[in-house]
């Protein structure tokens, strides 16, 4: 008789949390790469470039290739890529938050986006999904 071993379900928790890092890694990859296309447009036409353009440009898109990576790594179960994803989230309320303090209300999306995802990473049934499961007592003979 072969006993077979099912992988449990990836928690809906996390299936909620990687399709909000999915929509930040297009926003954020796509907001970079305008900033960088508009930067070299004006460079073309002899306009001055700010160098906090290039800086946001590049930065954009480095998030969202580590979002990318992080995701992929949460898929493969790998819990250590919570703290990265939540460290980036931490900056992400702390830029909605600037930017709805200087009157551009549509902060407010990217601090309840961050906030969803860092609740629904921390949920015990995403924990329990993320922990290795036990190979179980080891015993030595002879």
């Amino acid at each position: 008789m072969e006993q077979t071993t099912r992988r449990p379900r990836m928690p809906f928790a996390l299936k909620a949390s990687l399709g909000i890092l999915a929509f930040q890694v297009l926003s954020n990859g796509a907001m970079g790469v305008l900033l960088l296309y508009f930067a070299a447009a004006d460079a073309e036409h002899g306009r001055s470039v700010p160098g906090l353009q290039y800086v946001l440009g590049y930065g954009s898109v480095a998030v969202a290739i580590v979002l990318i990576g992080c995701a992929v790594l949460l898929g493969r179960r790998v819990s250590g890529a919570r703290i990265v994803v939540t460290v980036l989230e931490v900056l992400t309320v702390i830029s909605g938050l600037l930017a709805v303090v200087q009157g551009a209300v549509q902060g407010a999306v990217g601090i309840v986006l961050a906030v969803l995802v860092i609740v629904h990473l921390f949920r015990a049934d995403v924990s329990d999904w993320l922990r290795p499961a036990s190979a179980g007592p080891v015993t030595r003979t002879g």
